[in-house]
Protein backbone atom coordinates (compact mmCIF):
# COMPACT_ATOMS: atom_id res chain seq x y z
CA UNK A 1 0.00 0.00 0.00
CA UNK A 2 2.79 2.46 0.91
CA UNK A 3 4.63 1.68 -2.35
CA UNK A 4 1.51 2.34 -4.39
CA UNK A 5 0.75 5.58 -2.53
CA UNK A 6 4.35 6.82 -2.87
CA UNK A 7 4.36 6.08 -6.60
CA UNK A 8 0.88 7.47 -7.25
CA UNK A 9 1.61 10.72 -5.39
CA UNK A 10 4.83 11.23 -7.32
CA UNK A 11 3.20 10.34 -10.62
CA UNK A 12 0.42 12.87 -10.15
CA UNK A 13 2.89 15.55 -9.10
CA UNK A 14 5.16 14.84 -12.05
CA UNK A 15 2.56 14.80 -14.83
CA UNK A 16 3.02 18.44 -15.81
CA UNK A 17 6.56 18.87 -14.52
CA UNK A 18 9.16 20.67 -16.58
CA UNK A 19 12.21 18.70 -17.76
CA UNK A 20 15.04 18.40 -15.25
CA UNK A 21 18.59 18.83 -16.60
CA UNK A 22 20.63 15.61 -16.41
CA UNK A 23 23.08 17.19 -13.98
CA UNK A 24 20.25 18.08 -11.59
CA UNK A 25 18.28 14.83 -11.62
CA UNK A 26 20.05 13.24 -8.64
CA UNK A 27 19.42 16.33 -6.49
CA UNK A 28 15.83 16.58 -7.73
CA UNK A 29 15.30 12.93 -6.85
CA UNK A 30 16.76 13.44 -3.37
CA UNK A 31 14.39 16.35 -2.78
CA UNK A 32 11.33 14.42 -3.94
CA UNK A 33 12.19 11.38 -1.83
CA UNK A 34 12.94 13.53 1.22
CA UNK A 35 9.55 15.19 0.89
CA UNK A 36 7.72 11.91 0.45
CA UNK A 37 9.41 10.35 3.46
CA UNK A 38 9.13 13.49 5.61
CA UNK A 39 12.87 13.84 6.12
CA UNK A 40 15.72 16.10 4.99
CA UNK A 41 17.62 15.59 1.74
CA UNK A 42 20.86 15.02 3.67
CA UNK A 43 19.36 11.70 4.87
CA UNK A 44 18.84 10.61 1.25
CA UNK A 45 21.67 9.06 -0.77
CA UNK A 46 21.32 8.84 -4.54
CA UNK A 47 23.49 6.68 -6.78
CA UNK A 48 24.49 7.15 -10.41
CA UNK A 49 22.13 8.45 -13.05
CA UNK A 50 21.45 5.42 -15.26
CA UNK A 51 20.26 5.54 -18.86
CA UNK A 52 17.40 3.27 -19.75
CA UNK A 53 15.51 2.30 -22.88
CA UNK A 54 14.25 5.00 -25.22
CA UNK A 55 16.14 7.80 -23.46
CA UNK A 56 14.65 7.31 -20.01
CA UNK A 57 16.85 7.71 -16.93
CA UNK A 58 16.69 6.53 -13.35
CA UNK A 59 18.41 7.06 -10.03
CA UNK A 60 18.42 4.50 -7.21
CA UNK A 61 19.37 5.15 -3.63
CA UNK A 62 18.50 4.90 0.03
CA UNK A 63 16.86 7.03 2.70
CA UNK A 64 17.82 6.73 6.36
CA UNK A 65 14.58 6.50 8.38
CA UNK A 66 16.31 6.28 11.75
CA UNK A 67 14.66 3.64 13.92
CA UNK A 68 12.65 2.45 10.88
CA UNK A 69 15.86 1.49 9.10
CA UNK A 70 17.29 2.16 5.66
CA UNK A 71 14.75 2.20 2.83
CA UNK A 72 15.63 1.77 -0.85
CA UNK A 73 13.99 3.74 -3.66
CA UNK A 74 14.24 4.43 -7.38
CA UNK A 75 13.38 7.68 -9.16
CA UNK A 76 12.43 7.59 -12.83
CA UNK A 77 12.56 10.30 -15.48
CA UNK A 78 10.98 10.07 -18.94
CA UNK A 79 12.81 10.55 -22.25
CA UNK A 80 12.25 14.32 -22.04
CA UNK A 81 13.79 14.46 -18.57
CA UNK A 82 10.53 14.97 -16.69
CA UNK A 83 10.23 13.39 -13.26
CA UNK A 84 7.89 10.37 -13.44
CA UNK A 85 7.90 8.91 -9.94
CA UNK A 86 9.83 7.71 -6.92
CA UNK A 87 9.20 4.06 -6.17
CA UNK A 88 9.83 2.57 -2.75
CA UNK A 89 11.83 -0.64 -3.15
CA UNK A 90 11.80 -1.61 0.53
CA UNK A 91 8.50 -2.70 2.11
CA UNK A 92 7.30 -0.63 5.05
CA UNK A 93 5.81 -3.66 6.79
CA UNK A 94 2.21 -2.72 6.01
Amino acid sequence: MAVLLLTLTALLAGQSAAPVAPGNRKAYCRGEVAGQYGTRPNYVTAGKLLKGPNGTTSVSGTVDRGSEGIKAFKCRFDAKGRFVDAMALTPDGE
